[in-house]
């Protein structure tokens, strides 16, 4: 049985990817596909895993051994029921929000978490899906879902670190090759990907799948706008950021950086594509071009098709 571990990252619609999935539980199981998605990574079949290394107790590392141990036994008794595949979505495995943004680094502790993960697959033939997003949304989509769970708005000095931070998409496909030197890589961008769910993960899986009926596609976890966000800051008396935020039109994105920032972010993004499309090297690597099957010429610095809202005055500036 093959695994086929979806990484996320977080805010490329990676929500929208699980309820699909879920959704076609049916259509997968005829298919020989198994998913396991938050409703079971977060029930406990990952305790002692899914935590911040630089807090990890014996404790922790015993109980990571444990859950290793459940998931090679899940693996295997899946496999004699018949499953092929087994699919497996949880982006909290490279990190969370909250420790990219703590950090202001680019999932910087992602080849200490996986390497806690990887014992659990030895042996089993594995494929990696990574969506990735251009840096300037991706930041600041990170930015207003934290600020909705209670985070402070970034000040000048946060943007400019998040700007200015070495880590790019790269050196995150490079850290998943250095932890699963076995496993085959599949790298989307969010951009064009995100509203062609059915062929992302015929890619994805290596194979087609006889979908059952598909309800109609819709955001979902959608970042908050900049109204929105006007108005959980002046609910916090931040008057300053409330009244900037205000000038932004209805339903505009929240973007905080500035022209400068937000291309400098744009161009890193182009430069990552590039490399990839360049071949980055790699035999294990596999870029889905968006100009194959979804909307050729995309804007590769934009949101996905569906999500391209006038940008918001939401600098710190």
């Amino acid at each position: 049985m093959e695994i086929c571990l979806h990484l996320g990252a977080h805010r490329t619609g990676t929500t929208g990817l699980q309820v699909l999935l879920n959704d076609q539980r049916p259509a997968l199981r005829r298919s020989g596909v198994a998913f396991w998605g938050p409703h079971r990574t977060r029930s406990g079949l990952l305790a002692g895993l899914i935590k911040d290394p630089s807090t990890l107790t014996n404790r922790d590392a015993k109980l990571g051994q444990r859950s290793c141990g459940r998931l090679r036994m899940e693996a295997s008794r899946m496999e004699q029921n018949g499953a092929q595949q087994l699919v497996i979505s949880e982006e909290n495995l490279i990190g969370t929000m909250a420790q990219n943004l703590g950090a202001t680094r680019l999932y910087g502790q992602l080849s200490d978490r996986l390497a806690r993960f990887a014992p659990a697959f030895e042996g089993r033939a594995l494929r990696i899906g990574l969506a990735i997003r251009a840096y300037d949304v991706h930041w600041a989509s990170q930015l207003a879902f934290r600020v909705k769970m209670g985070a402070s708005l970034p000040s000048v000095a946060d943007l400019d670190r998040l700007v200015t931070q070495p880590r790019r998409w790269r050196n995150v496909i490079a850290d998943v090759e250095a932890i699963f030197p076995n496993a085959q890589i599949i790298v989307w961008p969010f951009e064009s990907w995100v509203s062609n769910p059915r062929r992302l993960v015929t890619h994805f899986l290596g194979r087609d799948i006889a979908f059952g009926t598909m309800s109609k596609p819709h955001k979902s976890n959608a970042s908050a706008t900049a109204a929105e966000l006007s108005e959980i800051a002046a609910e916090r008396g931040d008057l300053d950021s409330a009244l900037r935020l205000s000038t932004a039109g209805i339903g505009a994105r929240y973007m905080p950086f500035d022209a400068a920032q937000a291309g400098k972010l744009q161009d890193d993004y182009l430069a990552d594509i590039a490399w990839l499309e360049a071949g980055v090297n790699s035999s294990r690597v596999t870029y889905l071009d968006p100009t194959e099957g979804t909307f050729g010429g995309a804007n590769m610095t934009e949101g996905s098709h569906h999500d391209q809202e006038t940008r918001s005055v939401g600098s710190a500036r």
